[in-house]
């Protein structure tokens, strides 16, 4: 079934996959670069603030677009094109090339599609094995792909190409004057391409040109089309190119500089210029709000029927009302966020240093005052005045005391998980995420390296942390009484 994502996206879509024979089509077959193919930006998952991390995962100074395909991440890494659990940040499976580093990959009929230099392969989804790989030259730069109606489009230096999904056969290339960086956005019966500081409008069927618009300099980001308007942030202006003519619709100034590509959801367009984000009126171009965050903003908007989410340069993950451009939250995200992806009622922010970030909607409960006591070596705990046992005792080491990883996580109502392949335990309680790993003296808070004095361990096959650390870092209070040999964990 095709969720609702909003009348303009629903028309968009039916008209894109009514002149193919595909049948039993879904929408998601065509997961991709920026949500579409139209690379709208734009979600039918509300993600609805307050947020918090669940995971986080290095994969390198990479600019691959992560995508969402179920409860699967795919994402091009510094290493390999790797497939993870989008719910924990568990890894599936890699196929390892650098060749997917800054490829963003592309999922249809079960297959994966990457590659950013000499090659464009064809990865089974479900194994991670290689179905075809299509050679595209030495020091060939590849633009991410899009596949549709059983075609692969992609750029390699200034060729568009369109290659069998099962086979890897070339179908048809086309030659440009200057080489294509960006997917190729498909609408309708016509598929669109920016090459250098020109747009082409092409007939899908003859794949023929229709028309061809000018910009005055070079475009540095990737665009977005709908129905109506091709957008293209360009220089200190926003420009709407109608799709079917060439002609230009309208175009605004602004006086800060294109920051990323823009985005469209409905009647609205979404677009950065420095520190500001603004919204404007599709058909005429007009400015309906504008937000200003902390610093340049470097992630294209991710919209929704309700939200704008956003990444900017000091750090942060920001929330904007849709209609009003009011800011609802705001989150630390680690670093400056390049990509934000919302799918699996998750949002995923890939930063500039390599760091994959998952975070969740936070339950709106009201805090419970916990008063939580352990005593060494002893197999029961009490918890607001209730005894109840645990699996295995507290004990002291180095002047620490460690504990059961399940005892104090979900004393204090944070989620726990224990990732076995790592060897990782993982605390997420509200904005808080503590990251902890077996016999390793480094620790991660909220994606703040951390040293400790004693690290986690295995004793009688059981996992234990130290305790105060990760109490303290959830936000509780902890105290010791060393005649009875007795914590005490009040929070919050």
């Amino acid at each position: 079934m095709i969720k609702k994502v909003g009348v303009t996206l629903l028309t968009i879509f039916f008209l894109s996959v009514s002149f193919t024979s595909i049948e039993n089509i879904s929408s998601a077959d065509f997961a991709c670069f920026r949500q579409d193919l139209g690379l709208s930006g734009s979600t039918s998952d509300i993600i609805s603030p307050p947020i918090q991390t669940i995971w986080r995962e290095t994969v390198g100074a990479t600019r691959s677009y992560p995508i969402i395909v179920g409860e699967k991440l795919y994402i091009g890494t510094t290493w390999a094109l790797v497939c993870y659990n989008a719910k924990w940040g568990t890894k599936i499976w890699q196929y390892i090339s650098k060749d997917f580093l800054h490829s963003s990959p592309a999922y249809y009929a079960g297959l994966i599609y990457g590659g950013r230099t000499n090659n464009m392969y064809c990865i089974d989804a479900k194994t991670g094995l290689l179905k075809w790989k299509y050679n595209t030259g030495k020091d060939s730069i590849n633009s991410s792909p899009i596949v549709f109606a059983n075609s692969v489009f992609f750029a390699s230096n200034n060729r568009l190409y369109a290659l069998s999904y099962d086979t890897g056969k070339v179908l048809w290339s086309i030659g440009f004057p200057s080489n294509i960086d960006f997917p190729v956005a498909i609408v309708s019966d016509k598929f669109f391409v920016v090459a250098g500081n020109r747009v082409y409008g092409f007939n899908f069927k003859t794949h023929t040109k229709i028309w061809q618009f000018e910009l005055p300099e070079t475009v540095k980001y990737c665009f977005s089309v709908s129905s109506e308007n091709v957008y293209v942030s360009c220089g200190k202006e926003l420009y709407a190119i109608d799709p079917k003519t060439g002609k230009l619709n309208w175009k605004q100034f602004f006086t800060g500089d294109a920051m990323n590509p823009p985005s469209y959801f409905g009647n609205d367009v979404f677009a950065s210029f420095d520190q500001y984000l603004y919204c404007l009126n599709s058909s005429n171009g007009k400015i309906k709000w504008q937000f200003e965050a902390g610093f340049f903003i470097e992630s294209a908007p991710s919209v929704s029927e309700k939200y704008v989410w956003i990444g900017a340069d000091d750090f942060n993950i920001y929330c904007i009302d849709k209609y009003s451009g009011k800011k609802l939250f705001e989150a630390i995200s680690g670093s400056t966020s390049y990509y934000i992806v919302i799918g699996n009622n998750q949002i995923f922010s890939l930063s500039t240093y390599g760091e994959l970030f998952s975070f969740i909607p936070i339950a709106k409960r009201e805090k419970a005052n916990v008063k939580f006591e352990l005593w060494i070596g002893k197999k029961y705990v009490r918890k607001n005045g209730k005894f109840i046992n645990i699996d295995a005792p507290p004990f002291i080491e180095n002047g620490k005391t460690l504990v059961p990883i399940r005892t104090i996580g979900e004393a204090l109502g944070a989620e726990v998980n224990w990732h076995a392949n790592e060897k990782k335990v993982t605390y997420a309680l509200e904005t808080r995420f503590i990251e902890l790993w077996i016999g390793n003296p480094i620790a991660y808070v909220s994606g703040k390296k951390v040293t400790l004095d004693t690290p986690p361990k295995i004793m009688n096959n059981r996992a234990f942390v130290p305790l105060r650390f990760v109490s303290e870092n959830l936000g509780a209070r902890v105290s010791w009484e060393p005649i009875e040999k007795r914590v005490t964990i009040e929070y919050p």
